[in-house]
Parts: structure tokens; sequence; C-alpha cells
């Protein structure tokens, strides 16, 4: 995986697959299936993006 600046993850609202790894700190695999599992995927055309905003809405709710 190419080294990504942390800078760009704060700005975008929809992350590929190795941005939403890195955001959540977790491997590939981990972390595509923790983003499907709570409803983060979004599929535009072929592509599959990963919605910021309920990712960090279900971890907000994790921690209470």
């Amino acid at each position: 995986m190419k080294p990504r600046e942390v800078k760009v993850l704060t700005e975008k609202r929809l992350l590929d697959a190795a941005e939403v790894c890195m955001y959540l700190g977790l491997g590939r695999n981990k972390g595509i299936e923790f983003a499907k599992s709570i409803g983060a995927e979004r599929k535009i055309g072929r592509r599959c993006l990963y919605d910021k905003a309920v990712i960090d809405r279900i971890l907000d709710d994790m921690k209470e």
C-alpha cells in the first residue's frame, strides 16, 4: 500500500478501500468487512467507496 497523507483523509467524505483501512487502522480484509457491516459501503458505478460520515457516527456511538 502506498503511503498517503492523513490531511487528504480529513477533507474527503468517500474513501476507497485502502483509505478506509488506513483510517480505521485495520488490515484490508477486516477494514472492508467492518465498513460493509455498518452500512458505509456506497457503490458508484463499479467502484465501491466507503462513507466516512457513517463510519464516524458508528464509532462515536460505540464509545458510549
